[in-house]
């Protein structure tokens, strides 16, 4: 596994690579806004380690994009910037862009305050994953022939109206998420998936500590030959389809509240033993450079950190 971190304008991004010298980055990638990142391209273009694009993208009434909602006005344009984002990882020799699944309502986004509401009906659930299945087969057939990676990451099932790190994760909104069945089908069909440990266990709503467990197991085994980048993390109580981003530091890795904790995160690296093709990282609230050296620290004991 190639060991990375996370940067974003604003994130004392430059600094953090100095400080970690890591095999890749992952770029915080707002696609509404490109302008945005010309000095970290070209920074980031002149070292010796990979880059990956997370993708993220709104429209000009504040609606996140979706490629699958029965709405032209949105689809239309969402597919644009989806297109326009792999033709600027092809311009900057990224290895891969990576996509959350759609919602099957719309979500009005404002990523300067974080804040997210529920804007519409739930579409119909059959429609929109056969959309969302072939549009996402063709930006996977156009980022090949870029020289791209296309990934579809795991996502919670439940959120809150708020992504500010210091949510309260008890205010529960339902913002009607694609099932992680349609990924295992996308992974069935070629397409590479990233997981995020902490996204694919809030899949199964329980207070079942040990129903998680082997939830998460099972998909992460299931995904595992599709599986590109790994978003290593863990949630605590409550159990509730909200996910959790937290220090790799937090006491409550080594106990039985958080899953995976750090000896399942150990067991779950390990069904990645011999591969050089995987990408990881953590995305922690604060102290990127911390938490890179922690999960390195996690990565050797599995014995699976590419060096």
């Amino acid at each position: 596994m190639k060991l990375g971190i996370k940067v974003a304008p604003g994130n004392a991004w430059k600094r953090n690579i100095e400080a970690t010298h890591p095999a890749m980055v992952e770029i915080w990638y707002n696609a509404s806004k490109p302008a945005d990142y010309d000095d970290m391209f070209a920074y980031v273009s002149a070292q010796n380690l990979d880059i990956g694009l997370h993708y993220w993208g709104a429209l000009p009434n504040n609606l996140l994009t979706n490629i699958s909602y029965p709405d032209p006005s949105v689809t239309k344009p969402s597919l644009e910037l989806m297109y326009a984002t792999i033709d600027v990882a092809t311009k900057h020799k990224c290895v891969y862009v990576n996509v959350h699944p759609d919602l099957y309502s719309l979500l009005h986004v404002n990523f300067d305050t974080m804040d997210i509401r529920v804007m519409s009906e739930s579409a119909d659930s059959s429609s929109t994953c056969r959309t969302f299945i072939k549009n996402i087969l063709n930006l996977n057939d156009y980022a090949k022939s870029r020289g791209v990676i296309l990934t579809i990451e795991t996502v919670p099932m439940r959120d809150t109206p708020t992504w500010n790190p210091n949510r309260d994760r008890t205010d529960v909104i339902n913002t009607h998420q694609m099932s992680i069945d349609v990924l295992i089908d996308l992974a069935h069909r070629g397409v590479a998936i990233a997981n995020d440990l902490s996204h694919t266990a809030c899949n199964l709503i329980s207070n079942n500590h040990a129903d998680i467990w082997r939830f998460l197991y099972d998909t992460t085994k299931t995904l595992s030959s599709a599986t590109r980048l790994i978003h290593l993390g863990f949630i605590v109580p409550p159990y509730n389809g909200v996910d959790n981003h937290d220090s790799l530091d937090n006491p409550v890795l080594n106990s039985d509240d958080a899953i995976p904790n750090k000896k399942q995160m150990i067991e779950l690296l390990k069904l990645f033993g011999n591969r050089d093709d995987v990408w990881i990282l953590v995305e922690p609230k604060t102290d990127h450079v911390k938490n890179y050296f922690l999960a390195r620290g996690i990565l050797k004991s599995a014995k699976v950190l590419t060096e």
